[in-house]
């Protein structure tokens, strides 16, 4: 019975003073892994137009549309799920997954991604970057 109210206790006071694990966003932000797979980037010079990316795409997140008097892939980022089938069957290596999470879009109709946006280089991070890691079975997961 009174280890019911003692544990808590000691619980509360012991993540009172632990780290955080919040951060705040704009000015700090997480270190993704190497092979994070964040917004889908297009080369426009290496790509073929064999819409092999269109076909093998679940949401159908790509459309082929005229752009400069060629047929390029537009992304719709609001439908992507992020699967990576569209950068691996790629012949030319047109596509490519950055480690970019942001978009600063409010709107469904700017999620849609032309090709001249949809081969916009990426962004670069912020200076103040953070790594997460599995420390231990105790702490659980914490900033390094």
């Amino acid at each position: 019975m009174v280890k019911d109210v003692i544990v808590p206790f000691f619980l509360g006071f012991y993540h009172a003073f632990k780290r955080t694990f919040t951060i705040k966003h704009p000015f700090v932000r997480l270190r993704w892994t190497d092979r994070y797979r964040g917004r889908v980037v297009l080369n426009i010079d290496r790509c073929v137009s064999c819409r092999s990316c269109v076909n093998i795409c679940p949401n159908k997140t790509l459309e082929m549309v005229v752009y400069k008097k060629r047929l390029l892939p537009q992304y719709d980022a609001g439908r992507c799920c992020f699967c990576n089938l569209c950068v691996e069957v790629c012949p030319t290596m047109a596509l490519s997954m950055s480690p970019e999470v942001e978009w600063d879009e409010y709107t469904r109709k700017g999620m849609i991604r032309p090709p001249d946006r949809f081969s916009e280089p990426i962004k670069p991070v912020a200076e103040k970057t953070v790594t997460v890691k599995i420390l231990d079975k105790r702490r659980g997961v914490a900033h390094r």
